[in-house]
């Protein structure tokens, strides 16, 4: 999922004349030249084509894509922003968290000689629509449902970082510094780990907030 989310924002920032190809799950990307990033606003998808309307990329000012898009929907505009649900570390313990899928982007349905996107530039947190040679180019419609697709319900829930099988590095106690091996987690709060003790291996309990992946200490 990162490495989706590096190739659209680098794709989108580079130069005018490429353009945009998404597969499904957004695998390759159209290339605009863009200006000098909870909930979702979204409305059914709308089986479109270029006479009846098309979906537009936004590009936001940082850290206000849910801005944006509130303030584009109270302006009757349909708006898609991609979310996902990640784990983070914060403050020492680990918090379920919901972030736009592609920081600074999200997508607007319009049609293109009818609807008045003059306002749209002006809008909170909104710098601009990206443009590519400078014309808007449409965002083709299977990618907005594949998008949708997989972000049933609103959200993207992406792996947790903590998963069966995994290395993890133990955080706190006496056994601060060693590696384990993640053998599952006992509901939200506790897990259980494969630890090497004395030339043995031994099952312990831990916290899942004394835990981390083990390429992360």
């Amino acid at each position: 999922m990162a490495l989706m989310q590096a190739d659209f924002a680098r794709s989108m920032r580079s130069s005018p004349d490429q353009r945009l190809a998404f597969q499904p799950c957004m695998r390759t990307i159209v290339r605009p030249d863009h200006p000098n990033t909870g909930p979702m606003m979204n409305a059914p998808i709308a089986h479109t084509h270029p006479a009846a309307g098309c979906w537009f990329a936004v590009f936001s000012k940082p850290r206000r894509e849910t801005e944006a898009a509130e303030q584009l929907t109270h302006q009757e505009f349909t708006v898609f922003l991609p979310q996902v649900r990640v784990q983070r570390r914060l403050r020492g313990q680990w918090r379920d968290v919901i972030e736009p899928m592609f920081p600074r982007y999200l997508f607007l349905w319009a049609v293109l000689g009818q609807d008045d996107l003059r306002p749209v530039r002006s809008t909170r947190g909104v710098v601009d629509l990206v443009r590519f040679g400078g014309e808007l180019r449409p965002v083709p419609e299977p990618v907005i449902a594949e998008l949708r697709r997989i972000c049933e319900g609103g959200v993207l829930d992406l792996p947790s970082p903590l998963a069966p099988g995994s290395r993890v590095r133990i955080l706190t106690g006496p056994f601060a510094g060693h590696e384990a091996e993640l053998l599952h987690t006992d509901g939200a709060h506790r897990a259980r780990v494969l630890l090497e003790l004395l030339g043995q291996m031994n099952a312990l309990a831990f916290p899942l907030d004394a835990l981390a992946p083990a390429e992360n200490p």
